[in-house]
């Protein structure tokens, strides 16, 4: 009996284990560890957006495209060397038949002449060389050249835009920490009012109502929590879009919002900018090139002399020779209904034309240091009084909080303190993020030279 009932127990546990075992919860499978968050100071921003940015990729393919028109240009006066060849086949003509007498005895000959081979080649070699375009050349590489410079002025400024967007995102996250931060100080100073309100209650000092009002505080510094976090997520999100990194990406920001004072005066700012702003070599590199419009508008006027040099070898597979032939050829347009002179009038037109551009591009380009000037200098003047806000909200927390406890004052007075104080720290951090921005902005108006 023992041995059956051992053998109906352990059936039991088998049943028992097989009905369990689909629920029985398995160890997870090992998760990969999460990306190490990637360290960034501002001063890094420069080299990370040139290695990741996609909108300074797509703009370094304009230089290049220019780089390589500028050596088809440079091309066309290098010798020109060809080779051709040709191979031709036909129908095989039947060769003669013709029969003579035999002049050594009796008889005839038979002459059998075959017919013309139908396979035939044709081989050259050739050589071209431009003696003189009338300039048309050498403008065409001025041209290219001048085209170059103008896309390599384009990228910079591309950069500078690009790189501002960067710094300007690396200043938003910044404050969004900063933010973040100041919310949690006003929650832990509203919890910190409601212990105290709830203790005050219980000893029957104060009122139900001022526990309510601390908790009605409390609630808003979670909400504000909840806010600030999303901030953070966001800013973080537009500075790995603009580095080319996953939206996710975790990233510590080494460095702090602090301000970044700027030496100079409105004098050398502008004087910086009118030297070393992008626009203005943009402007410059498509004065060279319109310039080299109308030289080479005006090289259809004169003659163009090329010499060349040929060498042909003709015949069948099994007989061919070949013979060399030399050319100088010499050609002047005598005529052409006034098309090479309107060409020129139209390059002259555009060139003044862009000239007057170019005074324009100098007075934006000194009222956007004008501009960036002031706003640096309101955002010093903001940074001061913000300071002084701060220091001033956090004196009358401090009383208010004193007053309370004393039983001087109410919970109002406290909680109005302390969002003052939370509206005077955002306010800080704002002033300083105003500040830095308007730096950034100064130093893209003079052209990154300030």
């Amino acid at each position: 009996m023992d041995a059956v009932r051992c053998a109906q127990t352990v059936t039991r546990c088998v049943i028992l284990i097989a009905l369990l075992a689909p629920v029985i919860p398995r160890p997870a499978a090992a998760q990969p560890a999460p990306p190490a968050p990637r360290r960034l100071a501002f001063a890094e921003l420069a080299t990370a957006v040139a290695q990741g940015n996609l909108q300074l990729r797509a703009a370094a393919f304009d230089v290049a495209v220019a780089q390589a028109q500028l050596a088809q240009a440079r091309g066309a006066k290098q010798p020109q060397v060809t080779a051709t060849g040709s191979y031709t086949t036909g129908q095989q003509v039947p060769g003669t038949t013709t029969t003579i007498p035999n002049p050594f005895g009796p008889g005839t000959i038979t002459l059998t002449i075959p017919g013309p081979s139908p396979d035939q080649i044709l081989l050259r070699l050739g050589v071209q060389y431009p003696l003189y375009t009338g300039g048309r050349l050498e403008s065409q590489i001025a041209l290219a050249e001048a085209n170059v410079r103008g896309a390599q002025a384009v990228f910079a400024r591309t950069t500078q835009q690009v790189l501002f967007s960067a710094q300007q995102a690396y200043l938003q996250a910044l404050l969004a920490r900063d933010n973040l931060i100041v919310a949690q100080r006003a929650l832990e100073e509203a919890e910190e009012s409601l212990r105290i309100a709830q203790a005050r209650l219980r000893a029957g000092v104060v009122a139900e109502f001022d526990t309510l009002q601390a908790e009605v505080a409390v609630t808003n510094a979670q909400q504000g929590i909840i806010r600030t976090r999303v901030g953070v997520r966001n800013a973080d999100a537009l500075l790995n879009a603009l580095l080319n990194q996953p939206l996710d990406a975790p990233m510590v920001l080494t460095d702090t919002l602090e301000p970044r004072p700027v030496s100079g005066t409105l004098a050398s700012a502008t004087a910086a900018a009118l030297r070393s702003r992008p626009e203005l070599a943009e402007f410059r590199a498509r004065i060279d090139a319109l310039q080299a419009s109308i030289a080479l508008a005006a090289s259809g006027g004169r003659p163009t002399v090329s010499v060349g040099a040929n060498y042909d070898v003709s015949g069948t597979p099994s007989s061919n020779a070949g013979a060399w032939s030399a050319t100088l050829s010499v050609t002047l347009s005598l005529h052409d209904g006034g098309i090479t002179r309107e060409r020129i009038r139209e390059a002259e037109q555009k060139l003044a034309q862009l000239k007057v551009q170019e005074t324009q591009m100098r007075q934006r380009i000194e009222l956007d240091v004008w501009q960036a000037w002031l706003t640096l200098e309101e955002a010093a003047g903001e940074l001061v009084a913000s300071s002084k806000a701060v220091e001033q909200a956090r004196e009358a927390a401090r009383i208010a909080s004193v007053r309370y406890q004393a039983g001087l004052s109410t919970q109002l007075e406290v909680l109005s303190a302390q969002a003052s104080l939370a509206q005077a720290d955002f306010g800080l951090a704002s002033a300083r993020f105003n500040q830095n921005v308007a730096r950034i902005q100064l130093l893209l108006a003079t052209g990154g030279s300030l």
